[in-house]
């Protein structure tokens, strides 16, 4: 039995994925080019393999690892599509893990990335979101839920809905105002939100979100979390950190090194529901045709240096891989704080 399922994965192309069907179905095999003028197929080795060799439905419903054998057989024998280079995209993978010492994981992360196709596709969207709850303060990760949560929900109803929904004449409607109008409300309603959830409680988050819609990027941040963008081998720094040690290293008065250990190296001077009034930092720029964007709260930008998180956005593995490997090296480097990484890819 497994000899036999051995020679139809050793086939390639559309013959192997019209065998593997038949084989499944329990149907004749339909001609196809490596067959021979008596009704043999022969593999790109030179093996025939006959019909009558082939196993049927029976004999494979006898296996003990029927299923196992189905899934590698049609798994490998039919070669997955490339993706169209011609065609923008936008990937994104995130991890959000609790570390190697909290007891509670007071990171939150939110990602949407929209897809449309068909003959007037829609531009890029794609919406990325890390808040970091701030520790020793009364419930941080709700804190951090609560505002990534509710940036969320505000901007895509602004912005993504108004796209989809069809006006009277077929047409997309167009968001009601501004976007980067759009996120500075929605981080000031989060704020609001926090500040009105338990008014008796000292509450606070981080709160870095990204838009991105079509060539355009559209920033709104508050605290320490941080946003990069990687574009042809250098790495920009697109957010300031919002605390104690970045004021004094920007007076001159700490080094980068001084700042990495200074023990009030985790104090912030804005977060998100800390005060009614909150300053909103905002950025949008024009991006260029490929690149990545890493976002990350300080679980691992204060671990891992920039030219690690460089070099493995860098890599070719898949986005996933790399956003795991992201989160491991801030593990080995000690995992003190919950360590939260959002990666996306573009080609726009």
């Amino acid at each position: 039995m497994r000899q036999l399922v051995n020679k139809l994965l050793n086939k390639s192309g559309d013959a192997a994925k019209e065998v593997a069907l038949a084989t499944e179905n329990n149907v004749p095999k339909p001609d196809d080019a490596n067959k021979e003028e008596d009704g043999r197929d022969v593999t790109q080795e030179g093996e025939t393999v006959t019909a009558d060799s082939l196993p049927t439905t029976e004999e494979l419903q006898k296996a003990p690892d029927t299923a196992v054998l189905l899934e590698t057989l049609i798994s490998r024998s039919i070669p997955k599509p490339e993706p169209d280079p011609t065609e923008p995209y936008l990937r994104s993978a995130q991890r959000c893990h609790i570390g190697a010492v909290r007891g509670r994981n007071e990171d939150s992360c939110l990602t949407f990335t929209a897809y449309t196709g068909g003959q007037e596709p829609l531009l890029p969207f794609g919406l990325y979101i890390v808040a970091d709850g701030m520790g020793g303060h009364h419930a941080g990760h709700q804190a951090s839920r609560m505002a990534s949560r509710i940036v969320g929900e505000r901007i895509l109803t602004e912005t993504y809905l108004p796209l989809i929904q069809q006006t009277r004449n077929g047409q997309a409607a167009a968001p009601s105002q501004p976007i980067q109008e759009v996120l500075v409300d929605a981080v000031a309603a989060a704020n609001m939100a926090l500040r009105n959830h338990e008014p008796d409680k000292d509450s606070g988050t981080t709160l870095t979100a990204v838009l991105i819609f079509g060539r355009r990027l559209y920033l709104a941040h508050v605290g320490d979390s941080r946003a990069y963008l990687l574009v042809d081998n250098t790495l920009h720094l697109l957010t300031t950190d919002h605390s104690y040690v970045r004021r004094l290293q920007d007076v001159g008065q700490l080094t980068v090194e001084e700042a990495a250990i200074h023990p009030n190296r985790n104090v912030l001077y804005r977060a998100v529901g800390q005060g009614e009034e909150l300053e909103i930092d905002t950025f949008s720029r024009a991006l260029p045709a490929q690149g990545k964007l890493l976002l990350c709260s300080d679980g691992l930008w204060g671990l891992v240096p920039d030219e690690v998180m460089q070099a493995i956005m860098e890599d070719a593995r898949p986005l996933q891989a790399k956003a795991d490997q992201l989160i491991d090296l801030g593990l080995q480097a000690g995992g003190h704080d919950n360590i939260t990484a959002v990666l996306v890819e573009f080609s726009l």
